[in-house]
């Protein structure tokens, strides 16, 4: 085997220790992780996450590995799947923006599934967990793009770093991560699905299940192919997918997680949104305005981000997590738009509704390398009167990250009707110990609730 296989398990070969691991990367790294939980939680309550954990307890299997939330154990591999799901079904969860991808969702249920099963140490499992974000985000910043649309090289990313992070917690010689990490591009295959709807979230389910299960097998000495085959430029039949030599020449130099940095978000919708919605907010708080005296709003977007949120009139939570005109209609009646307002009663609420009919959208604003996805929200008030704010950078994006209270206050937030305080508590301090961690089981356990 060579080439871009050869080259991952070669990283991972020699970043196999915290040691190793650069520690502004370890501690963004178990953020991520404290958030991905959050999430998932979160993400336990919905239908689509009751129906995930349904058909996973149908599958069986050893029954070692906990889905978040809801007191059962599967297979590690159907966990991985169930969590995976769970964890991105929301759109809350974090994102490297100038990839475009949202690693921690593949790779934390992978390294909580396999560290339950195996007892594996918290420094361990960290690892894993950055090793395995780091080729997800690289993958899929990759600058060949051949034409395929971006979730089909997400998918692609997060099955092969999926089972990067496994091969790293699983303890693999660099051979057996070649071959799991072949045996994980043979199950690349189109995701083409609407993305406003939670069929997104089954796509990331299943390459953390396909990922982890090319891991297992190779593990247990089932051969992979030769090379990357489709995978790497001007081979059929993903001609062009990803440029090998800019991936290998870039891995962990720097962490993505740091460079270009990773967000993790303050409200659960498209990350293109956010900046709009903080600009929202801060007029609503600077003026303390009633929406009884709002005429007309004018909201201005880079170009984008106006493709990326393309539902004026939202029929469901999927398109309202995508509606500029929603968002925004929603902050200035309610506040901050958290889970509550992406629910199908929220989105057919007669005054949002009647705020979006006052809202204009346009693509005026000029983005630049540095400030990518500014906007400006300009309200006219009844009389005349104009008021206007625009904001560069939304919290949470990697130049205005989160700290660690307001981290800590979405896990409360995500896991209060799930989790009971001393579950919520402990699983706080675990993860932000994850460190001296010898044995993550418990802390999997109760994730459960």
């Amino acid at each position: 085997m060579a080439g871009i296989f050869s080259e991952i398990a070669e990283f991972i070969d020699r970043n196999d220790s915290l040691e190793a691991l650069p520690s502004e990367v370890a501690a963004r790294s178990k953020d991520m992780l404290v958030n991905a939980a959050a999430v998932g939680l979160a993400g336990a309550a919905q239908p689509e996450g009751i129906a995930i954990t349904r058909f996973a307890q149908e599958m069986g299997g050893n029954g070692k590995c906990t889905i978040m939330g809801m007191g059962l154990r599967t297979s590690p591999v159907y966990a991985a799947l169930a969590n995976a799901t769970m964890v991105r079904l929301l759109d809350f969860d974090d994102e490297i923006p100038a990839r475009n991808c949202h690693p921690g969702s593949f790779i934390y249920p992978v390294v909580m599934a396999l560290g339950e099963m195996n007892g594996s140490s918290g420094p361990a499992v960290l690892v894993a967990f950055s090793l395995g974000c780091e080729v997800v985000s690289k993958l899929s910043g990759s600058p060949s793009g051949g034409g395929y649309p971006i979730q089909y090289r997400q998918g692609m990313a997060g099955t092969l770093g999926a089972a990067a992070a496994a091969a790293s917690l699983l303890g693999m010689d660099r051979a057996q991560s070649e071959a799991a990490l072949a045996l994980a591009g043979g199950q690349v295959g189109p995701e083409l699905a609407n993305l406003a709807s939670s069929t997104t979230a089954l796509h990331h389910g299943r390459s953390a299940m396909n990922g982890l299960m090319a891991a297992l097998l190779a593990r247990d000495g089932f051969a992979g192919p030769a090379d990357a085959g489709g995978l790497i430029q001007g081979r059929p039949p993903a001609r062009g997918l990803i440029d090998e030599d800019s991936i290998i020449a870039r891995l962990g130099d720097p962490y993505d997680v740091i460079q270009p940095g990773v967000a993790l978000k303050l409200y659960p919708c498209h990350l293109a949104s956010h900046t709009t919605i903080d600009a929202a907010l801060q007029l609503l708080e600077q003026y303390r305005l009633d929406s009884q005296q709002v005429e007309s709003v004018r909201v201005s977007v880079a170009p984008a981000a106006f493709q990326s949120l393309p539902y004026s009139d939202p029929k469901n939570p999927w398109e309202a997590r995508a509606s500029l005109q929603y968002v925004v209609a929603t902050a200035l009646l309610y506040g901050p738009p958290l889970l509550d307002q992406f629910t199908d009663t929220a989105v057919s609420d007669n005054r949002v509704r009647d705020m979006m009919d006052r809202i204009t959208v346009d693509a005026t604003e000029v983005p630049t390398p540095l400030i990518p996805n500014p906007s400006t929200v300009a309200v006219t008030l009844t009389g005349g009167r104009q008021l206007q704010h625009r904001v560069e950078f939304a919290r949470g994006h990697p130049a205005l990250p989160l700290d660690t209270e307001e981290l800590d206050a979405k896990f409360l937030y995500c896991s209060r009707y799930i989790l009971p305080p001393d579950h919520i508590e402990g699983a706080i301090h675990q993860f932000r110990d994850l460190e001296n961690i010898a044995d993550v089981t418990g802390l999997a356990s109760i994730l459960g609730g």
